[in-house]
């Protein structure tokens, strides 16, 4: 409760700070969240030294990847000339360790398997590096769960799998029935529905604007393909246990650009 509470208080602060120039953020700047930003005659909106896009209702988006620490430094610069700088301290956040006990080949793949991992890897790096051309914000109406289910392992854990340890996990995971729907998480557009995947299964990724995007992974079905608009709740696919999973359910991933975004702090956004 404590933390909550400190994370709500530096906000509240922030916000405050900024109001005079009637800047708006939404979000809990923490390491894994999003803000996202509203105001009036912005020319330009800088994160350190990264320079964000303003979309023509002068929204923009900023998201701290799992491990960023640190102070960071958004500068606001206005139409009739006034420049604002905001320093942002990202609070410390503790990560749960998961230590699992599973079948050797769902720790290191097979030899024979490596060519197809590599080829599918270079395709999801060129999928990825579209992200961000969308110079408009597609999710106005704000972000929903993308299926029911039990939370079955949580954003940034660290996995140990039958003692080794492995790179920390980026989204989190559903537990669900094999056939359950899986709905868009909001407005977007489909930069890939991959089908059998080694790693993914079955998955889809979404752009939902200014860098900001979505994947789910392991589905059993594809209910939307390459280039289709979708809309929030609108059924995308279907529960499964495709490609590199033990069990049915949805891993439910988000970053902005390649910062690791945890998902349930989407669910905290509301226009």
């Amino acid at each position: 409760m404590k933390k909550v509470s400190t994370q709500l208080f530096f906000l509240f602060l922030f916000a405050q700070s900024i109001n005079a120039q009637e800047i708006k953020l939404i979000g809990i700047a923490e390491p894994g969240g999003l803000l996202i930003g509203t105001g009036k005659n912005i020319s330009a909106v800088y994160l350190n030294d990264s320079r964000l896009k303003v979309d023509k209702n002068g929204m923009f988006v900023m998201g701290f990847d799992r491990d960023a620490a640190g102070t960071q430094y958004l500068k606001v610069e206005f139409e009739n000339g006034k420049k604002e700088t905001k320093k942002i301290q990202l609070p410390k956040r503790k990560y749960v360790i998961q230590k699992l006990k599973i079948a050797e080949k769902f720790v290191n793949p097979p030899p024979e398997e490596l060519e197809r991992i590599e080829i599918e890897s270079k395709y999801m790096k060129e999928a990825r590096s579209k992200v961000g051309n969308i110079d408009s914000i597609l999710f106005r109406k704000g972000f929903i769960k993308p299926a029911e289910g039990r939370i079955s392992s949580v954003f940034g854990s660290q996995r140990i799998l039958n003692s080794v340890p492995k790179n920390p996990h980026n989204g989190i995971d559903i537990a669900a029935p094999e056939g359950t729907p899986v709905l868009a998480t909001s407005d977007g557009i489909v930069i890939i529905a991959g089908e059998d995947f080694y790693y993914n299964g079955n998955f889809i990724l979404l752009d939902h604007g200014l860098g900001l995007s979505s994947i789910y992974l392991h589905l059993s079905k594809l209910n939307v393909k390459t280039g289709d608009k979708v809309t929030k709740g609108q059924k995308i696919g279907e529960v499964g246990s495709t490609g590199r999973s033990t069990s049915a359910h949805l891993h439910w991933g988000v970053q902005w650009y390649g910062n690791r975004i945890d998902p349930m702090s989407l669910l905290n956004i509301s226009f």
